[in-house]
């Protein structure tokens, strides 16, 4: 797997992560303000267990992926990693970096750019320099 993959896997781990959250979060209103039966309320019941027992595994696998995303970003420094830790970490979108950073989505794009082509650099090194050993 190459350093890009390894980063959308960090961000889509992520962004999975937080649906299933909202789900369980809106099952735990509807159990709280149900009028309806207890077999009703079990059946909600039974769902959430469901829901939590999926989330605590789809964290252990968002965990190992960002563990490997984190080694990738560990090349990098300053903004540019700043830039793909929020990104693809985080999984915030271009916009919202570009506001926290108080910089334009034009600086945020140019920063992906550079850190991207770095990581591309530093990989092809490090898989020319493994082979030469």
């Amino acid at each position: 797997m190459d350093f890009l993959e390894l980063l959308k896997a960090a961000r889509e781990a992520e962004l999975e992560i937080t649906a299933e959250l909202e789900q369980i979060e809106r099952l735990h209103r509807i159990m709280r303000n149900t009028g309806h039966s207890l077999a009703y309320a079990q059946t909600l019941a039974d769902n959430l267990a469901k829901f939590e027992e999926e989330l605590n595994a789809n964290i252990d696998r968002a965990v190992d992926a960002k563990r490997e995303a984190l080694k990738v970003l560990s090349a990098l420094h300053g903004d540019e990693r700043a830039v793909l830790y929020q990104h693809y970490i985080l999984a915030k979108d271009w916009r919202k970096i570009s506001d926290e950073m108080f910089i334009s989505e034009r600086q945020v794009f140019n920063l992906r750019k550079k850190a991207l082509d770095s990581l591309n650099r530093h990989y092809k090194c490090v898989d020319i320099c493994e082979v030469a050993l």
